[in-house]
């Protein structure tokens, strides 16, 4: 069947689009984290909607399953396809143009395949901004952005991808096209159906255009780390920046110690500008895009300078901060964030980390933490919790490593611990994934975790969109 399905491709479209060089394939069957490995029959390279939607065409009449994919930096194997090498892969990696970009609506509208670095650079030229920053902004998509509902470091002030999208373009099982790319703020005739797509993970349809709203490049910013000792301090001290900047915080991210000693032990070179001894460490940024922020006082510093040292002073003086550092140049603001971005990278090659992705509300998430800590240490007490992540939005990536000397036994542990993990957040009602998606890895724990009316509703919204179960199977609806 998939034979036949390649040669009507090589015979409506061309078989330059067709990959199927085993050595060439191989990146794209396996996942970023190497957990997921798939086979293909072939990969698909479209570079226009009209070659998707044709595809697509094929595929329901020959009944051939399609996994779509985009840069492949998901972390939940939701653009990998299973072993059995049945499925094609459609890669939109050529779909790489921009086919609008209107600095005075403040709109670009683009095709599925730009790299997310590639909008920020074109953009800030006009001095704006899209406001989604991922550690993978130079390799993700903006198609698989938004086929995650990607989130990032700036959702505290920006929100996660379907707040920047103002329309999109979708290719359907059958190969119908829907365009919903007119740059509108307001549209207010009927269902909004762009948000039917994005978070589906293409299994509703096939993203190959969007239109993204954006805002006003930030041209001064202020960025700090900040030692805490417990979790609960940086609640209150999210509150106390908030309120020092006017609501202008567009970053608050939170990592233990001992995720900071991997990444610092992982990647030898990097600066080093703060050691605690125990605790935690808050990276935090606020910016403006008004340029009188940008004038100095008689200090020479700038007006978000003053802000944020004197929250700091203000939070040592209270007894919630230890120790703390301001970046005094945009190097050093850079080394700061390098930090938090390569944290990934380092418990990959520190160890075999168990990696979640979970969100509690605000207000409970230091409890969370707590108690899960005390959970998991119940089943390995050596083991090292490397919970870090974005507490404006209440989003933890609640890691775990092994013991820094190892244990023979961490393979068989591992299933216990993502198990106690999974069943804390059910005592404080967070969700099993906060930005990364269902894919592949959560499907049975989202059948157990979600309302079953609201599951039920999703199903019927794939039966009734893909009711040959083609687009990306298995992945999100089990």
């Amino acid at each position: 069947m998939a034979n036949n399905f390649l040669k009507k491709i090589e015979a409506q479209i061309n078989s330059s689009i067709i990959l199927k060089d085993e050595v060439m394939m191989a990146p794209y069957l396996i996942d970023w984290r190497g957990n997921f490995r798939g086979n293909a029959k072939a990969i698909l390279m479209p570079t226009d909607t009209q070659m998707v939607s044709t595809i697509m065409q094929i595929a329901d009449t020959e009944n051939q399953t399609i996994v779509p994919q985009g840069g492949n930096t998901g972390l939940v194997g939701g653009g990998i396809p299973d072993q059995t090498g049945k499925s094609v892969i459609l890669s939109l990696q050529k779909m790489n143009s921009i086919i609008e970009f209107s600095p005075e609506n403040r709109t670009i509208i683009a095709q599925s395949g730009c790299i997310l670095q590639q909008i920020h650079e074109l953009v800030e030229k006009q001095n704006l901004c899209l406001p989604l920053t991922l550690a993978a902004k130079g390799s993700c998509t903006i198609g698989g952005n938004l086929a995650t509902n990607a989130g990032g470091l700036n959702v505290l002030r920006y929100g996660s991808m379907r707040e920047q999208c103002l329309g999109l373009e979708v290719v359907l099982a059958d190969g119908a096209i829907i365009n919903q790319l007119e740059p509108l703020r307001k549209d207010n005739t009927g269902y909004d159906l762009k948000n039917l797509f994005i978070g589906s993970e293409g299994t509703l349809g096939i993203i190959t255009a969007s239109c993204l709203k954006l805002v006003s490049r930030p041209i001064v910013k202020s960025t700090s780390i900040a030692v805490i000792e417990k979790f609960e301090h940086s609640l209150k001290l999210l509150e106390m920046l908030q309120n020092y900047s006017g609501d202008q915080v567009d970053s608050f991210e939170i990592m233990p110690k001992t995720l900071l000693d991997i990444v610092y032990k992982q990647f030898p070179d990097i600066s080093q500008p703060i050691k605690p001894e125990s605790g935690f460490i808050l990276l935090m940024e606020i910016s403006s895009s008004k340029s009188d922020n940008l004038e100095d006082n008689t200090l020479g510093k700038s007006f978000l300078q003053n802000i944020m040292e004197c929250f700091l002073e203000q939070a040592y003086s209270d007894n919630l901060i230890s120790n703390a550092v301001v970046a005094q140049n945009e190097s050093q603001r850079q080394a700061f964030w390098a930090i938090r971005e390569n944290a990934p990278q380092a418990t990959k090659q520190e160890s075999w980390p168990i990696n979640t992705d979970i969100s509690v509300r605000r207000d409970k998430l230091a409890e969370f933490y707590n108690f899960a800590s005390i959970e998991v240490a119940k089943i390995c007490n050596k083991s090292r919790i490397c919970g870090y992540g974005h507490v404006g939005d209440g989003n933890l990536h609640f890691n775990v490593v092994e013991a820094e000397e190892g244990d023979p036994n961490w393979s068989d542990k591992r299933a216990q611990i993502l198990k106690v993990i999974y069943d804390s957040l059910e005592k404080f009602s967070g969700s099993i994934s906060a930005e990364h998606g269902i894919g592949q890895l959560k499907t049975n724990q989202l059948i157990n975790t979600k309302d079953p009316n609201h599951y039920h509703i999703m199903t019927k919204i794939k039966n009734s969109l893909d009711p040959k179960n083609l687009l990306n199977p298995g992945r999100i609806i089990n």
